[in-house]
């Protein structure tokens, strides 16, 4: 055997040997793939994590402001009215009370954005919602919701994901009542809805 027939076999024992490894890790990396159980095990675990953090924050927030209600509303659209216009909802998704205070997470109703029209147009176009006296609000819907709630003061702010839509609200609520949050107080509350569009969002 010459030189070039030595070099030839050993390039095909060399090509021949790269195939073959790499076929088996290709086999080794979808094997180690994870289960649709799996997968989904992964997910909840991720979920059920990001849920803790955001409870935490939202009850150390509303100690901090003493309030009585933190919460999170996020929008969602469901089926579609016979005109073909979706039926646009807000939901409370996540929720902290202090002791006596009723919780919007246990009413099973989603609020639909039609019948709040104004109020969430003012958030969609990233203004915080704010009432230091609900006897004074302008809005009947509204007003008649946050009265039946008990609702003194309010103070609602958007919260906005990556590419600056707005996903839902962070607000809190005085119910033993009524409150002036100072300037910088509410500075932190927008700064805050900013943080929980972190929270919000769940890896794949």
């Amino acid at each position: 055997m010459n030189i070039l027939e030595y070099e030839t076999l050993l390039a095909s024992i060399i090509t021949l040997f790269s195939t073959l490894m790499g076929f088996w890790i290709k086999n080794k990396i979808v094997n180690q793939q994870e289960s649709p159980q799996k997968k989904a095990q992964r997910q909840m675990e991720i979920v059920t994590s990001k849920n803790e953090e955001i409870y935490i924050f939202l009850n150390e927030f509303k100690q901090k402001l003493n309030a009585d209600r933190a919460y999170i509303f996020e929008f969602s659209n469901g089926n579609y009215f016979s005109s073909g216009l979706p039926i646009s909802k807000f939901t409370c998704t996540y929720e902290s009370v202090s002791e006596g205070i009723t919780t919007e997470c246990h009413n099973p109703g989603e609020y639909r954005v039609s019948n709040f029209n104004e109020y969430i147009k003012e958030m969609i176009e990233g203004k915080p919602y704010i009432l230091e006296d609900v006897s004074l609000c302008q809005k009947v819907l509204l007003k008649e919701l946050l009265i039946k709630k008990g609702v003194k003061s309010i103070y609602n702010f958007p919260i906005k994901d990556i590419h600056n839509h707005v996903i839902g609200f962070f607000g809190i609520d005085y119910v033993k009542q009524y409150y002036k949050l100072p300037h910088e107080q509410i500075k932190e509350c927008s700064f805050a809805a900013q943080k929980l569009s972190g929270y919000l969002k769940i890896e794949k």
